[in-house]
């Protein structure tokens, strides 16, 4: 398995999450930028096996 194929976009996916959430809060403080990043990270494991799951039932019906 490669594992670059799911760690890359989960990071890119983490990143634009928190970005996203930070411009629509119009706020930076420390503490909003920790729970957004909690988030964040929350979301990229959601991605992940959202991505990992597609892939391994789409390589099934292929076969």
């Amino acid at each position: 398995m490669n594992i670059k194929k799911y760690i890359i976009p989960i990071i890119v996916a983490m990143v634009l999450y928190i970005i996203v959430s930070l411009i629509l809060e119009k706020d930076y403080s420390r503490d909003i930028l920790i729970r957004e990043a909690g988030e964040g990270f929350i979301f990229g494991i959601l991605y992940g096996l959202y991505l990992f799951l597609r892939n391994r039932f789409r390589k099934k019906e292929e076969n």
